[in-house]
């Protein structure tokens, strides 16, 4: 289909589950439909030899730029599942370090491990510090997410808005990084603000979970086995469930911002939930984080009687939104589901989308089969 750049009148489109509207896509630009976060990579070079970090195998191989590539495709890949129009765009890949270094030489942090060594942040806030000094050094973007690469990392971390570090070990592995972006984007653990902790550790289990303040996720803890999760929300063993107290179980227990991928449950962890998602969506219009992304998306509620086009406080008209979104295109109009009996004009380029919590129609329902536009 080919609209015009102007179209009026009472066309009617069903939105399915996250379903992308084409019929309201893009007049420009071919990526126009999603909105891009830009990454920036930073290498650390070892103070010794100037080498880059390398992995712990038996072969002992080198990080290389096709790494970080391939990670972030896949983390794409997961984006790309939840339908919501968000990609990574990797915008660079930089060495830093020198022979030396001495403090504040971005190759003195190269054997540092910010996990095990580093419990109270007390060395990642003097990279910081060393950062915000000489920010030509490290290569900072504020138009960017910046993730720096060691070798002695056992894991990855961030520090208070911008800071990510990562071991190389750990490069190729897509959810760790998008634990880290979920956290840059002020999504906490599923349970809650209890940091990592896990029953039967040293007797620093936690008994109690925390909140991550999204309404859509349950109460979780980290030790929690599927059964332990469906019997604390539930009151019933897993197996007993009904299939969407399951899947609110499974949303916990493979959610990326959780760490169930140790035992008992060991999941693959790739999901989030649409409140985490509308809670990072929110997050991008801070005064930080709008300067590492193009676009935005508009929320838009036929109960809501609100007038901001956040996630928080929908429009509660589509045309609302249209009227909101910028003239040069890049946006995504986000209908939450239900009827929205309007008359819609879009003279600019946008895309519609819905949530995948249900059907959103703009007028009367039709199939695709009966839309002409000529």
């Amino acid at each position: 289909m080919n609209p015009k750049p102007a179209m009026t009148g009472s066309l009617t489109l069903t939105l399915i589950m996250g379903f992308l509207c084409n019929a309201f896509s893009t007049f420009g630009a071919e990526e126009d439909d999603v909105i891009k976060i830009r990454l920036s990579y930073k290498i650390i070079l070892s103070q010794r030899n100037h080498t880059r970090p390398h992995l712990n195998t038996p072969d002992g191989k080198e990080l290389r730029d096709d790494m970080i590539r391939e990670v972030v495709e896949e983390m794409n890949a997961i984006m790309a599942s939840y339908w919501r129009g968000y990609r990574f765009e990797l915008n660079e890949i930089r060495e830093i370090g020198s022979l030396n270094g001495f403090y504040p030489d971005p190759s003195h942090w190269f054997d540092v491990d910010f996990i095990q060594q580093d419990k109270k942040n007390k060395l990642l806030r003097q990279m910081e510090a060393a950062i915000q000094a000489y920010p030509k050094h490290y290569a900072w973007r504020e138009d960017a997410v910046n993730i720096y690469i060691n070798q002695a990392t056992s894991g990855a971390k961030r520090k208070v808005r911008d800071l990510i570090v990562i071991g190389a070990d750990l490069v190729s592995t897509a959810w760790v990084q998008l634990h880290e972006l979920g956290h840059y984007f002020d999504l906490r653990h599923t349970q809650g603000d209890l940091g990592v902790a896990v029953p039967g550790r040293s007797g620093e289990g936690y008994t109690v979970p925390g909140d991550d303040d999204v309404e859509d996720t349950i109460k979780d803890l980290p030790g929690w086995s599927r059964d332990e999760i469906a019997k604390h929300n539930f009151s019933i063993a897993y197996e007993k469930l009904e299939a969407q107290q399951k899947e609110l179980v499974d949303d916990v227990a493979e959610n990326i911002m959780s760490y169930h991928f140790l035992e008992p449950v060991g999941a693959g962890l790739h999901r989030l939930t649409e409140g985490q998602l509308d809670r990072w969506t929110d997050t991008t219009l801070d005064f930080y984080r709008q300067k590492v992304r193009d676009g935005r998306t508009w929320f838009v509620d036929h109960r809501s009687f609100c007038n901001e086009g956040t996630s928080a406080h929908p429009f509660e008209a589509v045309n609302l939104a249209v009227e909101a979104a910028n003239n040069n295109g890049g946006d995504i109009i986000l209908l939450r589901p239900g009827e929205y009996d309007e008359t819609v004009t879009i003279s600019k380029p946008v895309t519609l989308r819905a949530t995948r919590k249900g059907l959103a129609t703009i007028g009367i329902p039709f199939t695709l089969t009966e839309m002409s536009i000529q």
